[in-house]
């Protein structure tokens, strides 16, 4: 019988305990009322179990769950030992209203735990005209067809107290961990976003002119279903925008600035001006599987000579303008004049890329030696420009077909006669080759001299069987234990990364020392890499009593490093903050971090 344990709010996390002989549960939540693309924070906590499953997180409607890893935590008091392992999740609300966290199920000591659903507020963010979000692309297109959108964030400048924030620092404004980019979220992947951005001017709610930084990334998206509106995948944008700033105290180049206070605000794509239409019934051939494009399709086969019943492998090479990638293949079983003369399998064939094409390959065997070739296969599609469904042919593939070699019954039954040749075996008695069957006379001469070679041989089994059991075993905590292959690995590709952001001169020197820094931070906590920015970088360090002057020099370097991704930084910056960046790391190792 499960046993459930309830939430009890708190002022700065809800928690549940329960009372159970060994194991004890605790469950958290945090914030309890939040706005659409802020994070809430899920624990589950399991104290002193002996034996535990991880918890089953379920699936949210309207949000969005992204697991933030573990941690285990022991405390001594006296003789007594605790041991608490902590799993943390994060909510993210992709829409206003009411959201509800369903029962997480967790395994300990041989019980099954389940804690209360919890209910969430989540209010829509008052973002005024700060923030504007829309979606262009062609208004009416079918199911299928390929659409350029482009998802344009409009963003108010910040201007106060003489402060003017340029273009790059409002767009480090854009919290993009915690936004939900879609099918764009390929855009912003790697160092370098494929983000462009102009300024434009709009009229508020008053009719009043203001200026905007328009942010735009544009991707070719291909859509699933039909829909009034396209659905983008619940594109929200969030964003810390500033309530105040200054100048920033770890400048290369001046006229750069630090955000001392922010809110979030956000805003979610609702609708779209883009209709998707279904694909027509009339006129569907039978033979369709769903391609939606312009097409082509060509055949060939291999050998070109065979006997009947002989393999031939025969493949098919579709081209065109569509959705290649998710092409699937015809089916060869529904060419009549395919199967007329050829055994086919019933069959989905699985296709490859290659040379920009779509191609699928196929076994089949001539039934009889009149074949002469492969006929055309048909390949059927739907022409978005024509609005009609469209068949093209392959073109025929010759072939030589031989009548196959029979054997006559009488050459199988001779082949196994009992006649023929037979081998007498021959005793001998003297010479090098003769037969011995004296077995005592033979044991006797049997003797095995005993020197340091042989215990040596006998004493390195076992020590080698001792060292090969200890190499397997680490090698078992390397896989099993993801945790202790990342603190193992973290120093080796800190310094990887620091030398090839420092030779790659196509991508910017000071992401990379960031995302090395960082992410060393993170291999050796066992946090998530994503999740880790500069202020959770140095809460780890902090945590973890890394001394102050270490922990400043790390955040210090996080902080020019921001900057000189928007600044013009000098090679022999870079080339400081390249050595800089390994000192802190080699500081780090040798702590014992």
């Amino acid at each position: 019988m499960p046993r459930r344990y309830s939430a009890i709010a708190t002022s700065t996390l809800c928690l549940a305990a329960g009372v159970a002989l060994g194991a004890d549960i605790r469950f958290g939540v945090s914030p309890r009322e939040t706005y659409v693309g802020m994070t809430v924070q899920v624990q589950v906590v399991i104290d002193d179990a002996k034996d535990h499953m991880a918890p089953v997180f379920p699936e949210i409607d309207g949000a969005e769950v992204r697991s933030a890893g573990t941690s285990r935590n022991m405390t001594q008091m006296g003789r007594q030992v605790s041991v608490s392992q902590t799993y943390t999740y994060h909510v993210i609300p992709r829409r206003a209203g009411t959201l509800t966290i369903p029962s997480i199920s967790v395994g300990a000591d041989g019980e099954t735990f389940t804690t209360t659903p919890t209910t969430i507020r989540v209010l829509k963010s008052e973002k005024g005209d700060l923030l504007y979000v829309q979606l262009l692309g062609d208004r009416n297109v079918y199911v299928g067809e390929s659409i350029e959108t482009t998802l344009e964030i409009w963003l108010k400048p910040f201007e106060k107290d003489r402060i003017r924030m340029d273009e790059h620092e409002m767009w480090r404004t854009v919290d993009q961990n915690n936004s939900s980019w879609g099918p764009f979220s390929e855009n912003l992947q790697g160092r370098s976003p494929q983000v462009s951005y102009r300024t434009e001017v709009r009229p508020d709610a008053n009719g009043k002119r203001q200026r905007y930084f328009v942010y735009s990334l544009n991707r070719t998206v291909w859509p699933e279903r039909p829909s009034k509106t396209f659905d983008a995948g619940g594109v929200t944008v969030v964003v810390n925008y500033p309530l105040a700033a200054r100048r920033s105290r770890f400048m290369l180049l001046g006229g750069r600035h630090e955000v001392t206070n922010r809110r979030v605000i956000s805003t979610v794509i609702e609708d779209s001006p883009i209709t998707v239409k279904p694909l027509p019934l009339a006129g569907r051939p039978a033979r369709f599987r769903g391609a939606v494009g312009q097409y082509a399709i060509h055949a060939s086969a291999a050998p070109a000579e065979v006997s009947v019943g002989d393999p031939i492998t025969l493949t098919l090479a579709v081209r065109g303008k569509g959705r290649l990638e998710t092409l699937r293949a015809p089916v060869l079983s529904l060419q009549e004049s395919l199967i007329a003369d050829f055994r086919v399998p019933d069959e989905e064939l699985a296709g490859v890329m290659e040379g920009g094409a779509r191609v699928f390959t196929q076994s089949i065997r001539a039934k009889h030696d009149s074949v002469t070739e492969v006929p055309p296969i048909e390949f059927s599609f739907f022409d978005p420009q024509s609005e009609a469904y469209t068949t093209v042919r392959s073109s025929s593939v010759p072939i030589e077909v031989k009548e196959s070699a029979k054997l006559a019954v009488s050459q199988v039954t001779e082949g196994s006669a009992g006649g023929g040749a037979t081998t007498k075996l021959t005793r001998i008695d003297s010479g090098l080759l003769a037969n011995y069957d004296d077995i005592e006379a033979l044991v006797s001469q049997q003797t095995l001299p005993v020197g340091w070679g042989t215990w040596s041989v006998v004493a390195g089994g076992p020590l080698f069987f001792v060292a090969t059991l200890l190499l397997q075993r680490r090698r078992e905590r390397l896989v099993g234990d993801t945790g202790f292959a990342r603190r193992r690995a973290a120093h080796r590709t800190a310094l990887a990364t620091i030398h090839r952001a420092g030779t790659n001169s196509n991508e910017p020197l000071a992401a990379g020392i960031a995302t090395a820094l960082t992410g060393y931070v993170a291999d050796k906590c066992n946090v998530p890499v994503a999740g880790v920015t500069r202020s959770d970088a140095v809460l780890q360090l902090r945590t973890r009593n890394v001394p102050d002057v270490l922990v400043s020099q790390v955040d210090e370097l996080l902080a020019e490093c921001e900057s000189a991704q928007y600044g013009a930084a000098s090679h022999a910056d870079a080339n400081d903050l390249a050595k800089r960046a390994q000192r802190c790391v080699n500081e780090l190792e040798r702590g014992k971090l």
